[in-house]
């Protein structure tokens, strides 16, 4: 649990790093990355900004040991034994544990931190594609790739949460093919599909997505030679 905030700065504390890294992982959590700064959660433990910086030297580095803090709460799940299922179940699983932490998004994005309690993912990932065959080369290759899909997965179902937030609200956002009806004589393969696309977003389904792409990703490896 945070501190208590009525704790006046200047009386000495013993703080230690866990207890930082809970307290920070407390306030991410409730008001978001963007609103965090070393001197609020200062504030939070009742010290002063130079004891956090004692722990942690940049606000970077607290945010490497939250992450790694939050992927070390998460139990490792059952993956198929089958190496091609396997691949889709290891990104598949990453998707939505990051989901579960919005506020890691920009973090991620960023590619300032890592966590090193999460480092089983890339290593099970790397080990299963040399199963199938792939070099350390293009396995990190795949993996390079699926990060980026797993950045755009998760950036759309945060935009799907606000949206549906806002319709709870009474504030429904409309979509870009509410809009464009008009104009579009030019291009008639958009005009031909846009009465369906609400049907083709609905259908979209991750981990369809997910084996198309990384069978994709197998039969386009370097042939041997």
């Amino acid at each position: 649990m945070p501190a208590d905030p009525t704790r006046r700065r200047g009386r000495p504390v013993r703080l230690n790093r866990d207890t930082v890294v809970e307290t920070a992982m407390h306030l991410i959590s409730t008001s978001g990355q963007a609103d965090f700064s070393m001197r609020g959660l200062a504030d939070e433990l009742g010290v002063s900004t130079a004891a956090l910086y004692h722990h942690f030297p940049t606000k970077a580095a607290l945010f490497i040991a939250v992450l790694s803090a939050r992927a070390g709460q998460l139990e490792r799940p059952d993956l198929p034994a089958d190496p091609r299922d396997r691949l889709v179940a290891i990104i598949d699983y990453l998707i939505d544990t990051l989901h579960r932490i919005p506020w890691v998004i920009e973090l991620l994005v960023a590619g300032e931190s890592f966590g090193r309690a999460a480092m089983w993912i890339l290593d099970e990932f790397v080990s299963t594609a040399n199963e199938l065959g792939m070099s350390d080369e293009y396995a990190g290759y795949m993996y390079n790739v699926t990060w980026r899909f797993v950045l755009g997965e998760l950036m759309m179902r945060r935009a799907e949460d606000e949206r549906a937030s806002a319709a709870a609200a009474g504030a429904a956002r409309p979509r870009w093919t509410d809009q464009a009806t008009e104009h579009l004589t030019e291009f008639p393969a958009v005009l031909r599909m846009l009465p369906r696309w609400a049907d083709v977003r609905a259908d979209y389904r991750t981990s369809t997505a997910l084996e198309n792409l990384i069978d994709g990703l197998l039969a386009g490896a370097p042939k041997p030679a």
